[in-house]
């Protein structure tokens, strides 16, 4: 059967109007800002986005990680959907972790939190708050809340897992779901998954879409650049799907190979230029895709302190 030019025109054109419509909205997800004043609370404004990768994924979400920098505010939505949209996330989730309470409503500094650290066995409630926002309008989208209690020691739950590499352990991300803090957060991070469902239905996805993983394994260069200084770091911590590579960093880079498919990367710099802000600790995401025999992942720092991953 022969195609007039127009009619196959109409129907590649319908093609492509199907496959946009099924580009999946890129889900971002900040570190949250830690209100508690406690490094319990600071850990679980870090640890939020790890825990969210995984429930995101589960619920048939497209996550990415965004770091938006030391300095970011929980009033100012406008530099975290800037820095998410850059990364190429459609909507971006920021939060705080508003309080870490006892059951008779006693804030840090009570019996239950001794030295900022939660040590005690007694329940505590986790508080968080968090706004949607839409990263191309920098419109608000959704606003939404999660308690949860936590049982249990974490102190002496970490205790038992800590091992130190260069003064730093990595692998906290992958033990942390396992203990009580980290039930409790992962709760948490289900109950904002089910609240931006609906909200993003309507969202039409126009963020960088992580490219479809090849199969097979490839040769993978990591660097870490600070961009507005235009020099690289030379000394840093990092893992890479929750393996320690910190020991193979040689003159700033490390040479891997890894599998086709989801990575996720943790790094600590240790070098920061002169006046240069970062975060303590970074966690980011994307895909490797192996249709090169080599690709390279630089980590770019930016004048903020903002962290965004490119590849090259």
């Amino acid at each position: 059967m022969r195609i007039r030019p127009f009619a196959f025109g109409a129907i590649m054109a319908g093609c492509a109007a199907v496959a946009w419509a099924q580009k999946p909205v890129v889900v971002g997800i900040c570190p949250f800002y830690d209100d508690t004043g406690t490094a319990a609370g600071e850990k679980a404004a870090t640890m939020l986005p790890v825990m969210f990768i995984e429930k995101a994924k589960a619920a048939g979400l497209v996550p990415l990680i965004v770091n938006p920098g030391p300095d970011n505010s929980p009033t100012d939505l406008r530099w975290p959907a800037e820095v998410a949209r850059m990364a190429g996330a459609d909507v971006v989730l920021v939060g705080q972790v508003r309080a870490l309470v006892t059951s008779s409503g006693k804030r840090a500094g009570s019996a239950s939190l001794h030295g900022h650290v939660l040590l005690s066995s007694h329940a505590v409630n986790l508080v968080l708050s968090a706004q949607l926002v839409d990263t191309a309008s920098g419109r608000e989208l959704a606003s939404l809340s999660a308690e949860e209690v936590i049982k249990g020691s974490w102190l002496s739950e970490a205790a038992s897992r800590f091992t130190v590499i260069g003064g730093a352990f990595h692998r906290e991300s992958f033990w942390f779901a396992e203990t009580h803090f980290g039930q409790a957060i992962t709760r948490a991070t289900e109950t904002l998954i089910g609240g931006i469902k609906n909200p993003i239905a309507q969202v039409t996805a126009q963020g960088e879409y992580p490219p479809a993983a090849q199969s097979g394994s490839c040769r993978l260069t990591v660097r870490v650049v600070y961009k507005a200084k235009e020099r690289s770091s030379k000394t840093y911590l990092l893992a890479v799907n929750g393996k320690e590579e910190s020991l193979g960093i040689k003159d700033g880079v490390v040479d891997l190979t890894e599998p086709s498919g989801p990575i996720q990367i943790h790094v600590t710099v240790k070098d920061p230029p002169y006046r240069q802000p970062v975060q303590g600790t970074y966690y980011a995401n994307s895909v490797l895709g192996c249709s090169r025999a080599e690709n390279t992942l630089a980590f770019e720092i930016g004048n903020s302190g903002e962290g965004v991953i490119r590849w090259r």
